[in-house]
């Protein structure tokens, strides 16, 4: 053990060296820590691209008016027309055997 170290002493040294600096600063860590919340923005980016785009066909469909506005505020916001009644039911009541 002591010949390989004998030997090897520079390449032991110099990796000692790489690893306390590129793991012993803040620097690195920072850099590493950005990478990891830039793939998450990514992402986020991602998912809101298709939440826009679900929401640009419903806005569509609310500006073209007639059934599908009525639709959606009828199941979304519990509207009712003028004049009509509104039954409520209570949810089924799971049997216990």
């Amino acid at each position: 053990m002591t010949r390989f170290v004998r030997i090897q002493w520079p390449r032991l040294l110099g990796s000692a060296i790489l690893l306390l600096v590129l793991f012993g600063n803040q620097g690195f860590r920072g850099l590493v820590r950005n990478w990891v919340e830039l793939g998450r923005l990514r992402r986020e980016i991602v998912s809101l691209e298709h939440q826009e785009g679900a929401e640009s066909g419903r806005l569509k469909a609310v500006r073209s008016g007639g059934a599908p506005f009525e639709r959606l505020a009828r199941k979304e916001l519990g509207y009712i027309r003028k004049g009509e009644i509104e039954y409520r039911f209570p949810p089924p009541v799971e049997e216990k055997n």
